[in-house]
């Protein structure tokens, strides 16, 4: 008798424990039993705040969905509600992109594209701005310049705000065309340009009257670096007597190759540091590998982001000159990456500041030496006189 009750005991005990031991692989591996499921407290609190936190998104989403008067395409209201994501900061530079806009803005990077040549930002007055139109392009050809404002495309009106949608519907394939609507000073202008191959050269160089080398950098591209070294070491090789080294309109690119570049320019220093969300800074430096030539930099307006970099670094360890206008101050840095799906993300990811702490962003950097080009310096866009170049070639042959 006493060894029945033993045996009860301990197959009381065994089925406990068992059913303890089951419900906590069951918590701990989320198992089902029929239609329900075991999880943890701290699970279940943050599945409620999820629920709880886009139950305002879903409803809304659902009233658009059933009482829109057309059928609405769900994947085309999923990349608007992921587009409205990354514009909720109120940066133009954040974005989030289809795979047809994630590659146009690889295309950019790389330098070879179809469109009409122009570089744009957002301008103060809120307006899209023409930064730079590069050589022999559909734009120059055109009669587009600097400065100029767009404020139709095809049509259709845009701000600062929609400038990667805008670009989007500027760049087209070859031998099609678009229709600018462009404000100059007090007067607007309707273009049509025809598209073409934008296949530009980042870097150009030559010898300029009194032996004086001269490099162009038009954009910081994944082969600038090394474009911009054979090019100095070419100058160098024929002993010029000085650099002149033109940003002007040189909207950005790749840090990295700026920085790399800053590598001939600069002794071993700080050319600029990076602030994250987090107060966390990150320095970029230069290496070893200054050219002994003296040189000078010339920017203007249209110099912006690993431009500013460049000059920031150059300037403020007093380098070399830097000789032109206030460049334009996009003084932040973005990240780009490629998501599963094909779509792409760009994500301002720090603020960058001079390496004594000058705050770039919004508000440029001013030349050592100002030189304003006078307005009957510049006809159809074309610099016919161009002042600060010969300021430059002044500067080199006097110091």
């Amino acid at each position: 008798m006493e060894d029945k009750k033993k045996r009860r005991w301990m197959l009381a005990g065994a089925f406990a424990v068992g059913f303890i031991v089951a419900l906590a692989l069951m918590t701990l591996f989320n198992v089902g039993i029929g239609d329900k499921a075991f999880v943890s407290y701290t699970e279940y609190e943050n599945a409620k705040q999820v629920a709880d936190k886009y139950a305002e998104l879903e409803s809304l989403y659902n009233f658009l969905e059933d009482n829109y008067y057309i059928d609405l395409d769900e994947e085309d209201m999923m990349t608007g509600i992921y587009k409205g994501l990354f514009a909720s900061p109120g940066d133009i530079y954040t974005r989030y992109m289809t795979p047809e806009e994630y590659k146009e803005a690889m295309e950019s990077i790389e330098g070879t594209f179809e469109g009409i040549g122009v570089t744009m930002a957002a301008s103060e007055s809120g307006y899209i701005q023409i930064v730079s139109v590069m050589e022999d392009s559909p734009a120059e050809e055109a009669g587009l310049r600097e400065g100029d404002l767009i404020l139709e495309v095809n049509g259709k009106s845009y701000m600062g705000v929609d400038l990667e949608e805008a670009a989007t519907h500027i760049k087209g394939e070859s031998g099609t065309s678009v229709k600018l609507l462009i404000q100059r000073k007090d007067q607007q202008k309707e273009y049509t340009i025809t598209r073409a191959p934008i296949n530009e050269a980042s870097v150009t160089s030559k010898v300029l009257d009194d032996n004086i080398g001269y490099i162009r950098i038009r954009m910081f591209m994944t082969n600038t670096a090394e474009l911009f070294e054979e090019a100095i070491s070419e100058l160098e090789e024929q002993k010029v007597k000085g650099l002149i080294i033109d940003l002007r309109s040189n909207g950005g690119g790749m840090v990295d190759q700026s920085v790399k570049i800053a590598d001939r320019l600069m002794d071993e220093g700080v050319i600029v540091y990076m602030e994250n969300g987090q107060g966390e800074r990150t320095y970029l430096r230069s290496a070893k590998g200054r050219t002994e030539l003296p040189y000078v930099l010339l920017v203007n307006n249209g110099s912006a982001s690993a431009s500013e970099i460049l000059t920031a670094g150059v300037q403020s360890n007093h380098e070399g000159t830097v000789i032109g206008t206030k460049t334009y101050g996009k003084g932040i840095t973005q990240q780009m990456m490629k998501l599963k799906n094909g779509d792409g993300v760009e994500i301002t990811i720090s603020q960058y500041f001079s390496p004594t702490g000058k705050v770039i962003h919004e508000k440029g950097i001013t030349p050592d030496i100002v030189v304003e080009l006078e307005e009957s310096d510049v006809e159809d866009g074309i610099i016919v006189h161009d002042r600060q170049l010969e300021k430059a070639e002044e500067y080199i042959n006097t110091h």
